[in-house]
């Protein structure tokens, strides 16, 4: 490998266009394929000094690490894309996906890149994007992780999380549940308060007695309004993978479920809150319905 390697982003949205510049201010050259991407991507592209090769598979042939950054749900189908293209090449680049996949997922993705001999890691980003490099951590699993490790640890924040493969997709998951737990808790409380006409008065008593832990919803629960539907699936998927491993999965369960019923209730289509008060006041929306 050279000693500053090429490599590709798949694709810059709002956390791939985040690592690409963490990665183009350390001088590394970043490459992607624009072509039939959506225009706030080409727009990301081009204001972040990515060189766009085009096609997917210009990409492939030039890259020496593959850095996947699309969604969960994307995932499989960008790696079976990539495989795809990496058959009329003699390329052998570095294959990173770093879409917080469920294990199974994973192994999936491993299995397609170990059939045609290109080094796999899995892994996943904690934090948003714009915690991007200084904050947010990079956890990766696998065999081949040193290879990411040992070339990106002055760039980004990394946890290594063992050699089996599915283990940064398992981290993520279980670390999700903790806060993911914890809204989901705050989400059946406010619904309950709102049917008893005491939901500002239960908060302001959370907040007295509970600071610590309203401070640590300041973060994640305003985002749901946006997000509510991928968490439901997340949390689907950690109760998916507790239960093949037959371990406790009633939790996890549940607060799919809690967010399930949110979503449903379409107490937050169209809004946007700035914070964790405001967020709540959408629960009022419940006892308006009866």
């Amino acid at each position: 490998m050279k000693t500053q390697p090429v490599i590709a982003v798949l694709f810059p949205g709002d956390m791939g266009t985040q690592v690409a510049k963490a990665l183009i201010n350390q001088n590394f050259k970043v490459i992607t394929a624009g072509e039939a991407r959506s225009a706030r991507t080409l727009q990301n592209i081009q204001n972040s000094g990515i060189i766009d090769t085009g096609s997917l598979q210009n990409t492939v042939e030039q890259a020496d690490i593959i850095l996947s950054l699309t969604s969960p749900e994307g995932s499989l189908k960008i790696a079976e894309s990539t495989v795809s293209c990496l058959k009329n090449t003699a390329n052998c680049p570095l294959y990173v996906d770093l879409n917080s996949n469920t294990p199974a997922i994973a192994l999936s993705i491993e299995n397609l890149f170990t059939s045609v001999n290109i080094p796999y890691v899995n892994g996943a980003v904690m934090g948003a994007s714009q915690d991007v490099p200084d904050k947010a951590v990079l956890v990766v699993s696998g065999i081949n992780r040193h290879l990411f490790i040992d070339l990106f640890a002055s760039v980004f924040k990394i946890k290594d999380a063992g050699e089996k493969a599915e283990a940064a997709s398992a981290y993520k998951l279980l670390f999700s549940m903790v806060n993911k737990g914890m809204n989901a808790l705050f989400f059946e409380t406010m619904t309950a308060a709102a049917h008893f006409g005491i939901l500002d008065e239960l908060n302001e008593s959370l907040q007295e007695f509970l600071p610590g832990t309203y401070q640590d919803m300041i973060k994640t629960t305003p985002t749901y309004p946006q997000h509510i539907a991928r968490r439901i699936d997340e949390m689907k998927g950690l109760a998916d993978m507790l239960s093949s491993e037959n371990l406790p999965h009633i939790i996890a369960s549940a607060t799919a479920e809690t967010f399930e019923r949110v979503y449903h209730s379409h107490i937050f289509e169209n809004e946007n809150p700035e914070g964790v008060i405001e967020a709540f006041q959408n629960f009022k929306k419940l006892s308006d319905k009866k």
